[in-house]
C-alpha cells in the first residue's frame, strides 16, 4: 500500500472477509479511498499495469492454470469441481464463464 497513489487503477475486485465487493475491478483510486483502506488495514492491492506483453500473458495463463491444476488436484475434470475450475480460469482471465 505504501507504493499506492491516486489515480492508480485497481486490476481485481477489492473484497472484504466476507467476499462482499469493497471496489470494483478498474475502480482508480482516489486520496480518500487509499485512506479508508489503511483505515481498513488493507494491507495489499492489485493495481493494473498496463497491457500485458504476450509472453507476460502466456506466462499469467500458465501460473493460474498450475495453481488450479493443484487445488483441483483431487477433481476428475467431469464434476462439478471441475466445472468450477474452468469457471474459475475463464473469470481469472477475465473472459465470460
Amino acid at each position: 500500500m505504501d507504493k499506492v497513489t491516486p489515480g492508480m487503477v485497481l486490476a481485481d475486485n477489492l473484497l472484504d472477509a466476507q467476499g462482499q465487493i469493497l471496489l470494483p475491478k478498474g475502480a482508480e483510486l482516489n486520496e480518500q479511498m487509499l485512506e479508508s483502506l489503511r483505515r481498513h488495514d488493507i494491507s495489499s492491492l492489485r493495481i493494473f499495469m498496463g497491457e500485458l506483453s504476450e509472453e507476460e500473458a502466456a506466462a499469467q495463463r500458465a501460473y493460474l492454470q498450475t495453481r488450479l491444476t493443484r487445488l483441483f488436484r483431487n477433481s476428475d475434470g467431469e464434476d462439478a469441481n471441475g466445472l468450477l475450475q474452468r469457471y474459475i480460469y475463464k473469470f481469472r482471465l477475465g473472459e465470460q464463464p
